[in-house]
């Protein structure tokens, strides 16, 4: 076997741990309604849609487009529509992108004029029976920063917005080359001054939806867990939101440095026949014409940084905005200290070891591949995780994978945060989502993950979207649906995911001497020492090794 084919053994973990693998949802269109209400905002009023027990405000711009002479430019506030009404009864275009997610979870209709969000608020906002206002959840989606898009059907808040009458939001970001090209023209981490872009947004406009801009919970999954862990280490979102909740962070792989975001920066301008430094060629190129270099590029390894070269459009550390890498950060005590939700799914990496290799790994191979990312670290490696001659190493390489990137920096990263955050009586709480589905939600495209947690496994159940998507659960599933609904509202409403909604076992706050993680299976229960002694052994190697 070739080493690239190696590489892509343990590095595929890479490849999609930053894109939301969610379920394949045949999702019946359910915003088709003819009760419409008009609220306002700063830049004129929007007319949405009215359920039952819930309305809905779609694609309302919180950027000007980024096109023109604004793409690779950082985003500025939309331009007033006002006296018209704004139509916000339709989603608007994900970001250009190259979507591979499974079924149900792709934008229908992309472009470049993409920065919009959408508000979903509770009836009695719009019928002027609550005079208080509500808290906010601002949501950021997955996608390896390429790929993904708040226009889902997916992260309708309806439940959320119905039970514990808090006000959801769902944010578009610019993607791929476009959302994070650095060069000597373009400063890079457009995609991520975007999510700030669309938090200024909420902190002007929440008001005028019931919602509350002094208590904003900022929720991501995948990529945007990552883009979370980078605002709560940027002084320049400090402020913008009051709360976190962290969904299956990839901790190891950290942030691009200027040098190494400055190469593939490089490999995409060759790939697109511009010169680096040539601002109007690169300006001049079409949407399918970067996203087909962004893809040429991609196919360029650089073997030196194999991770890297998995994630060319990551953040970058720019030392003003992005000072450093998160994890080093929240070492040294440098971030923004505001209650937190941390966790990840108990088969994290399974679904990118099953789809870099599609036969059986021998323990030669296995054993070549973590000599090619772990180096001198290999052994020790080795002696924790020792492949089965003469079987199938897949499974030995998904555990590795999930526990290394995942689940033992998730621990080591709550640790610093517990014992810094503990003086001031800032809680964190941890969870790890274990149950398997019963259902095939997966659709032909992913059967590895069929019986299993794969990553992004927990966000049918927290955005209760099975019967959506026509996904048939069980009573228990159902009701565990229903749970970590109630506890992620009752975290958003309260800072305390134990009061509020009912729920169904106390969750107690994470600490280094109990080191209580919530397992969320049916029913969910409280665990002391989750993978203490594989944690243990990897925190004593450390995080920041693997190239």
């Amino acid at each position: 076997m070739k080493s690239t084919s190696l590489f892509g053994l343990l590095i595929i973990v890479v490849i999609g741990c930053l894109t939301t693998f969610t379920s394949a949802f045949n999702f019946v269109d359910p915003l088709e309604q003819d009760n419409t209400a008009i609220l306002e905002t700063i830049y004129g009023s929007v007319q949405g849609l009215v359920y039952d027990n819930y309305a809905a405000f779609l694609g309302i711009p919180f950027a000007a487009p980024p096109v023109g002479p604004a793409r690779w430019q950082s985003p500025i506030d939309p331009k007033s529509w006002a006296p018209n009404v704004l139509d916000a009864r339709n989603f608007q275009a994900g970001c250009p992108q190259m979507c591979e997610l499974p079924p149900g979870t792709c934008p229908n209709v992309t472009s470049e004029d993409c920065l919009y969000l959408n508000v979903f608020v509770p009836l009695s906002v719009i019928q002027n029976t609550t005079s208080s206002l509500r808290p906010v959840m601002a949501f950021l989606p997955g996608g390896r920063f390429e790929q993904g898009s708040a226009a889902s059907t997916l992260y309708i808040g309806d439940t959320m917005v119905s039970s514990a009458e808090a006000i959801v939001v769902t944010i578009n970001y610019r993607l791929g080359a476009l959302g994070f090209l650095l060069t000597d023209d373009f400063t890079g981490n457009f995609g991520f001054q975007d999510q700030r872009q669309a938090l200024y947004w909420i902190q002007n406009n929440a008001k005028f939806f019931g919602g509350d801009a002094n208590q904003v919970t900022l929720v991501g999954q995948s990529a945007g867990a990552t883009s979370i862990a980078t605002h709560i280490t940027s002084p320049l979102s400090f402020g913008l939101f009051h709360r976190v909740i962290v969904e299956s962070d990839p901790w190891t792989l950290g942030l691009k440095t200027q040098e190494i975001a400055q190469q593939y920066s490089l490999l995409f301008a060759n790939a697109v026949g511009c010169s680096f430094k040539n601002a109007d060629c690169l300006l001049a190129l079409t949407v399918d014409q970067v996203l087909l270099g962004q893809q040429k590029a991609q196919q360029s390894l650089d073997p030196l940084i194999p991770l890297a070269s998995f994630l060319p459009w990551t953040p970058t550390i720019d030392g003003d905005d992005i000072i450093d890498q998160p994890l080093n950060l929240i070492k040294a005590g440098k971030f923004y200290q505001v209650p937190m939700i941390v966790g990840s799914v108990s088969e994290e990496a399974l679904i990118f070891i099953y789809q870099a290799a599609a036969k059986n790994v021998s323990a030669l191979q296995y054993e070549e591949a973590l000599g090619l990312i772990f180096l001198n670290h290999a052994p020790f490696i080795n002696d924790r995780y020792p492949p089965i001659v003469g079987a199938d190493n897949r499974p030995v390489l998904s555990t590795l994978g999930t526990d290394y990137i995942f689940v033992c920096p998730v621990r080591n990263t709550s640790r610093y945060i517990a014992d810094i955050q503990a003086s001031n009586n800032v809680p964190i709480y941890n969870y790890q989502f274990q149950h398997v589905t019963g259902a095939d939600f997966w659709g032909p495209n992913f059967p590895d993950c069929v019986g299993h947690v794969c990553h992004g496994s927990e966000l049918l159940y927290v955005w209760n979207s099975a019967a959506r998507g026509g996904v048939p659960l069980t009573d228990g599933e159902q009701q565990l649906s229903i749970n970590m609904n109630n506890y992620w509202m009752n975290f958003v409403v309260n800072g305390d995911p134990n009061v509020g909604l009912p729920v169904p076992v106390e969750w107690p706050t994470y600490n280094t001497t109990t080191d209580e993680t919530m397992i969320f299976q049916t029913p969910p229960f409280v665990q002391s020492g989750l993978l203490k002694s594989q944690c243990d052994y990897l925190d004593e190697m450390g995080y920041d090794n693997p190239r």
